[in-house]
Parts: structure tokens; sequence; C-alpha cells
């Protein structure tokens, strides 16, 4: 685990398994707002800093493990305000542990109002139906949760969707931010142009996967001649990440 600052913000990388450390995720706390909560199974790691910290408000970005896993610790030790606009309880597969979201958070305000910022929580489906993106527009940031991660994914969840993604991306490029503050990525200084590579990228391969499918392409043989090498994070989650989903997507 590494705790690191920039400029206001703090922000916490942490692996998402204790033992099977292969993905990492990044939490944000600003101005007593901190943005995701960890996962559950780090519990031991990031409750101290928890405690140390001053936190009044939590927003969650999506309803995986690794953003809403602490969500009810928070609720039962801090006393905090929880935004989050995924409406149930949930249990993730992905990463094989129940997130313990026992308790309903509120919906998310117009603006997540701190001492001295002013947050703008946008929907952004495409990672998942509920994705939410943060923006504090007179900084120039933007929280992204998962929403960009990599501008080139070979891979993608059974929920993701290539055309949500795509209209999501459209509308954060019209937005004024300068940087990208990545649930995976970190800290991404050139994050609007970063955010149109994955825009472009997923628009030529929705071209070309349909073009294939027109043609009379399998979905396996579409996934044989876009993406020939097989992903370590396919072996990793058990075919949860697959090229296969990504292919599917694209006319679903």
């Amino acid at each position: 685990m590494k705790v690191k600052t920039y400029k206001d913000i703090e922000m916490i990388n942490i692996a998402v398994h204790p033992i099977f450390q292969f993905m990492f995720v990044n939490l944000f706390y600003v101005d007593g707002l901190l943005i995701d909560s960890g996962p559950r199974l780090q519990k031991h790691k990031l409750s101290p800093i928890f405690r140390k910290w001053d936190i009044e408000q939590v927003a969650v970005t999506h309803h995986h493990s690794d953003h809403i896993g602490l969500a009810p610790w928070l609720m039962k030790h801090k006393n905090v305000q929880m935004y989050s606009s995924y409406p149930t309880q949930s249990e993730d597969k992905v990463f094989g542990a129940k997130s313990g979201w026992t308790t309903k958070a509120n919906p998310f305000p117009n603006v997540i109002k701190t001492p001295k910022y002013r947050f703008h929580p946008i929907s952004t489906p495409g990672h998942t139906p509920d994705h939410v993106s943060i923006l504090e527009p007179n900084k120039g940031w933007l929280f992204s949760g998962d929403l960009y991660v990599t501008p080139y994914p070979k891979v993608f969840l059974k929920e993701e969707s290539v055309s949500a993604y795509i209209e999501s991306l459209k509308k954060i490029k019209t937005l004024d931010f300068d940087t990208l503050f990545c649930g995976h990525g970190g800290v991404i200084q050139n994050g609007k142009e970063m955010i149109g590579r994955k825009l472009n990228y997923l628009e030529k391969v929705r071209i070309e996967v349909l073009r294939l499918h027109e043609l009379g392409y399998s979905d396996r043989a579409i996934v044989k001649k876009l993406f020939p090498k097989k992903a370590r994070i396919e072996v990793w989650t058990f075919g949860s990440f697959s090229r296969l989903h990504l292919v599917r997507s694209c006319y679903q």
C-alpha cells in the first residue's frame, strides 16, 4: 500500500486482494470527501487511515467490491454521508467477495459541497450501468473511477457496454478538465487527451467488429483476428474479464 499527496488530494494505492496482488485500486481523499471506499478484504490496512482522516462524505463511483467494499464500515464508524447511484445490495462476482453493501446510501446530489470545493457527479455508464464520474470544474479535476483505466482495452467484463462507454466518453470530452484521477491508473495529467484516445479506439474497434460480424465471422473468430494474444487478467480472473466480452459488447 502507498499513500501519496497531489496538491490537496491524498491518494491511497492498494491491492484489491491482500494475497493475490495482480490488481491495484486508488482511493482519493480531498477536503473531507473520500472518493471510493476500497476493498473490504483490506480493512486492516485502510481502517487506521480512515480513522485518522476527517471524512465527512463518501462518493462511490460504482458498485464493484474494490470501490464499495468498506462503505458499510465507514457509515458505521465515521458517521459519513454516503453517495451512490447503485440502488441495492451488491455481490461482486469479479473479485469473489461480497461488497458488504448492507446499508443504503443516498442518491448523488447535483453538487457535493466541501469547504473549499464543489464536486459535480456525472453519470458515465459503460464500465457498469451505475458508474459516476466526479468533476471539480474550478480546479480542472476529473475523478473517473473505472471509466478510463486504459486507452486501449483488450478485455471487458460481461456487464460492460461499448455503446455506453462511447456516449459517456463523448460527454466527458466536452467538459473542462486537465487532470484525470483514475481508479486504477492514478494521476494522469493529459486527461482529456487520454479520454479522446479511448473514445477513438472504441469507435474503431466497434466498426471493425461489426464489419467482421457482417462478413460471417463468429465471435471467437473475431477475437482471434483482432485480439490474438490472451491477456493475463483473463487467467487471473477465470474469464470474468475477457476479449470475448469486448467483442460481443460491440453489437449488443
